[in-house]
């Protein structure tokens, strides 16, 4: 049987490295200090996702994300009540009111996301904190970032739905610096459409962990590390 080993000093020597990096950035155009969201997916990339989140929360680290509502729902039943952010759109209302009562900050990523968590949020009589995910080339999910007019035209229409960020993904960071900033130059244009159409965009990211470390401008308010806690290749 496979067994992956970690020493745990040399993960800890990772996060306070990665702690100094985002020091390092100084303040967005706001004053805020850049903020780390942990990717946790896939059980902690092997190291088990409760153990290696309360690791991170050890060393201060407070916001995380995750790819599964099943993984959201085993952080909180270990009593982690940090932030978590479901980075997989999800359009079952019966999981989208689990997900609210769990306070788990959901992606909006189509109209048809919209649509639903609307009409949740409109039952439980509450705004849903999501976070919106623009797709800029990647082609996982999210808003076509060309297609602005019938984004702009659904994110008017919501009352009950809280915009608390903007996200995208890299496709290719780690080996195409071209593409990658064609695709942040993509995601920065519909930012700036948003906010022209009094649309909320609140904490913007789109950097992994190969982003943030070769294109430091890139990092906005945020940004999410997850392979770069395991491996000191990037630094």
């Amino acid at each position: 049987m496979n067994t992956l080993v970690i020493n745990k000093k040399d993960l800890l020597e990772n996060i306070e490295k990665i702690k100094e990096l985002v020091a390092k950035s100084g303040k967005d155009d706001n004053g805020n200090s850049l903020k780390i969201i942990a990717v946790v997916k896939a059980n902690g990339y092997g190291l088990g996702i409760v153990e290696f989140t309360k690791i991170l929360i050890e060393q201060g680290i407070k916001s995380f994300a995750v790819a599964t509502k099943e993984e959201a729902y085993l952080l909180r039943e270990a009593g982690i009540k940090e932030e978590i952010l479901l980075l997989t759109p999800n359009n079952n209302k019966e999981d989208i009111k689990n997900l609210v009562e769990q306070d788990i900050i959901l992606t909006l990523s189509s109209k048809e996301d919209a649509q639903n968590i609307e009409t949740v949020g409109k039952e439980l009589n509450k705004k849903i904190k999501v976070h919106l995910k623009i797709d800029t080339g990647f082609g996982r999910y999210g808003f076509i970032y060309s297609k602005r007019e019938e984004m702009i035209e659904t994110l008017k229409q919501l009352e009950y739905i809280e915009i608390k960020g903007t996200y995208s993904h890299f496709s290719v960071s780690f080996f195409d610096e071209k593409y990658t900033k064609i695709q942040f130059e993509r995601f920065i244009n519909v930012i700036e459409v948003l906010k022209m159409n009094e649309i909320e965009t609140g904490l913007l990211h789109i950097s992994n962990s190969s982003a943030f470390v070769k294109f430091p401008y890139m990092n906005l308010n945020a940004v999410r590390i997850g392979s770069a806690f395991l491996r000191k290749t990037l630094f």
